[in-house]
């Protein structure tokens, strides 16, 4: 079952002790000589970065290399060295994880720095780049982790709103000066337009353009790209809402059904909220109720 993986920088609160006796100096020395071990016996070579991290990567041949706020998408195996298993994502399932690429730190960003799409690589993680000192199911303290990593996709912004509109099913839809990807799925040419000033409620879903490791409401763990949905009511061009949502109600009348793709420019932006991360382009279907 994919997880979400918290990743702790044990070492972020910055080593200034040259003493042996420093048990966490201490820790990243065995992690080392571990990893030198593992590989040892195994008559592997790794090549090993400057932050401590050893690698072997198996080249694709492809050229795109991951760029700041592009979206990663990729499989993964993560183990400790004696091979005990820790956590994975299923192909089986088509459960992948997605990652928005140097938006925020976690245990992949590193590996992922060094590949291309396409590529595989195998990384040995110290713990100051894993979990720390911290234990994590069966990961025990200043563990080393071993993590196998697929690229199996890097998609800009652009090339995330395309692959967007085909996993969605736009057909010819319109788009706007602001980036607003726009379709009425139900049309009402009678109803009423949505105008500025207005009270408006409606029914709305809400999704990423890939699935992620949620709890439902029943808090079973499921993996789903949709990050909210239900009925709200707003007061239309007083700023309640993101501005992409409020360009796309205003578009529509009363009785009407749509779909639209914003780019994060007139979503959440770069900075993201507790869900949704910086530089995410949104999906959604919007209903529209009333207006008064």
């Amino acid at each position: 079952m994919l997880k979400y993986v918290v990743l702790f920088f044990a070492l972020a609160i910055g080593i200034t002790s040259c003493s042996v006796d420093n048990p966490v100096e201490q820790e990243v020395a065995k992690n080392d000589t571990d990893i030198q071990n593992y590989l040892k016996q195994r008559n592997l070579s790794y090549t090993k970065t400057a932050d401590g991290m050893y690698y072997s990567i198996t080249p694709s041949g492809a050229t795109t290399a991951p760029a700041a706020t592009d979206l990663v998408t990729l499989h993964y195996k993560l183990s400790l060295l004696d091979g005990t298993f820790v956590d994975s994502t299923s192909r089986s399932a088509s459960q992948s994880k997605s990652i928005i690429f140097g938006v925020s730190q976690s245990m992949f960003t590193l590996p992922v720095s060094l590949m291309k799409a396409g590529d595989k690589g195998t990384f040995l993680l110290p713990s100051s780049l894993a979990f720390g000192g911290n234990t994590f199911g069966n990961v025990p303290a200043y563990s080393v982790i071993k993590a196998e990593v697929e690229v199996l996709s890097i998609k800009n912004q652009t090339e995330q709103i395309t692959a967007m509109q085909s996993t969605y099913g736009f057909t010819a839809p319109e788009k706007t000066s602001s980036g607003l990807v726009f379709q009425k799925t139900l049309e009402n040419p009678t109803g009423a337009a949505v105008v500025n000033g207005q009270l408006v409620k409606l029914n709305y879903l809400g999704r990423l353009g890939y699935g992620y490791i949620q709890t439902d409401a029943t808090n079973k763990v499921i993996y789903d790209s949709k990050f909210g949905s239900g009925t709200l009511t707003f007061t239309a061009g007083a700023g309640q809402l993101i501005p992409g949502f409020e360009e796309t109600v205003l578009k529509m009348k009363v009785g009407e059904k749509a779909k639209a793709i914003l780019p994060y420019t007139i979503a959440y932006g770069t900075a993201g909220n507790s869900t949704i991360p910086g530089y995410s382009p949104l999906y959604f279907e919007i209903e529209v109720v009333s207006a008064q």
